[in-house]
């Protein structure tokens, strides 16, 4: 179905809708506001959300979303999926946010209409490897999404807000009194599942000491793979007290964010999980660049990209700079990232899509 031609809605609304969109963190993150969206308008509408397993946290408390499909590891194979598409019968609106080739066959010859989000993967592949930052920019993943909407005339607005549950509230509250900080802490999110989008443990190291000079109590936060990376800033943190690290599951980790006061992150899935519980972020862009459309949804957000000439290298991620200088990350600095920490928590810093490194 051609995204811009018009659905008309079944008497008395839609009652049965799936959104899909199976990975990863930070695109099912940033899908929220237009799930928020349909709920609002079909409030008697049953929503199934489609998601890998390891991403369903996200979505699996939200009360705008009835059921959650986990795609298990084991069971993602074309003939899987062709298996499953039988699920999808009953459906009478499908909105597939991911439009890749496992939602694609899940799709396919469904008699409900589909609304598919584009990809303008071409324009986001010409800032790569043509540079072209002299043309508009491609739309950001929160504008694609909502775009998806345009047949049914639904407007999306509002940033993403992601909800944990009950239980994980509980359980982060716990982890803090554990620990028991006197005043809301900083977050530092330092994971990211490619080299390249990582910032130096040298630099982390630096700004660890600048921020214990404040008295502000430290939260870092990651998957215990990527703290396992960072051997020397571990200790760091194991040897204060006013620093802790958490490697909580997905679910009681976003109720732990929620208790800080603002965060430093890479661009990562964290970044959009810090920014969807309410924190104000610094990002830190290494091969990638926000114009690529994945700079931390909502206000008071601060951009760190110093735009070299070879930037960005890379949609997604790398396992080592290719020029072999990695200027991108390298060149941002502790008293940088520091200076901009001290804006976004005072509520000073530039919109997240003006912020630049240099």
């Amino acid at each position: 179905m051609a995204r811009d031609r018009a659905v008309h809605e079944p008497l008395g609304g839609f009652r049965r809708i799936a959104v899909i969109r199976l990975s990863s963190l930070g695109d099912v993150v940033l899908t929220l506001p237009v799930v928020h969206a349909l709920a609002r308008r079909y409030p008697d509408a049953h929503c199934t959300y489609w998601v890998k397993e390891e991403y369903a946290d996200v979505v699996a408390f939200d009360p705008a979303i009835h059921h959650v499909r986990r795609l298990e590891r084991e069971a993602r194979r074309v003939e899987d999926l062709v298996s499953m598409s039988a699920e999808l019968e009953d459906a009478d609106l499908i909105v597939d946010l991911h439009g890749n080739t496992r939602s694609r066959v899940l799709t396919f010859r469904q008699k409900a209409p589909v609304l598919r989000a584009a990809s303008h993967r071409i324009a986001r592949g010409a800032l790569v490897h043509a540079r072209w930052f002299g043309r508009p920019a491609p739309p950001a993943a929160l504008a694609r999404y909502a775009a998806a909407l345009a047949p049914i005339g639904l407007g999306v607005e509002g940033a993403p807000r992601m909800t944990s549950g009950v239980e994980a509230e509980r359980r982060a509250d716990v982890w803090m009194t554990a620990w028991g900080p006197a005043s809301r802490p900083l977050a530092l999110l330092p994971g990211a599942r490619h080299f390249t989008k990582r910032w130096p443990e040298e630099r982390w190291l630096e700004l660890h000491e600048r921020l214990l000079a404040t008295g502000r109590p430290l939260v870092y936060a990651s998957l215990e793979s990527e703290r396992l990376l960072l051997p020397r800033l571990a200790q760091k943190v194991a040897d204060s007290s006013q620093a802790r690290w958490c490697t909580e599951p997905l679910a009681i980790l976003a109720a732990v964010l929620s208790r800080c006061g603002a965060a430093v992150t890479m661009d990562s899935g964290l970044m959009h999980v810090a920014a969807a519980r309410g924190l104000r972020v610094v990002a830190l862009f290494g091969s990638t660049a926000p114009e690529l459309g994945f700079a931390p949804a909502g206000e008071g957000h601060a951009v760190l990209c110093r735009h070299e000439p070879c930037q960005p290298c890379t949609l997604h991620g790398r396992e080592a700079c290719p020029k072999g200088h990695f200027r991108c990350m390298i060149g941002i600095t502790a008293d940088e990232v520091f200076e901009r920490v001290q804006q976004v928590w005072d509520g000073t810093s530039a919109p997240a899509a003006a912020g630049r490194g240099r």
